[in-house]
């Protein structure tokens, strides 16, 4: 009877370490999947990082690249417009240095 008993309480014990080092199994498998998931996340958050980077850097070249493109158009405006403001005065000039020289 008591034989019995013992190796009942026997065999409950071993299915008993046989649960836990399962449980602790489990918690590592577990444990395992979280960190790979974590770091797929990370990988993941850090290229779209990279990506929104890329597209910011890039609309921010484009943007440079029209107001360039502005600054210079105006600058060519205001170049051509000096021009023609001297081109008109060019007689006006010319009468006037004749005037000086020939005047004295």
């Amino acid at each position: 009877m008591y034989i019995d008993t013992i190796r009942e309480i026997q065999a409950l014990e071993e299915q008993l370490e046989q649960e836990k080092m399962r449980c602790r199994q489990q918690a590592k498998d577990v444990l395992s999947a979280t960190e790979k998931e974590g770091r797929d996340f990370l990988s993941s958050v850090r290229q779209k990082i990279r990506e929104a980077d890329q597209s910011a850097q890039q609309e921010t070249e484009e943007l440079a690249a029209q107001q360039r493109k502005a600054v210079l158009a105006e600058a060519e405006a205001d170049c051509r417009a000096l021009r023609e403001r001297a081109a008109a005065r060019t007689d006006e000039a010319a009468a006037f240095i004749v005037e000086k020289v020939v005047g004295r």
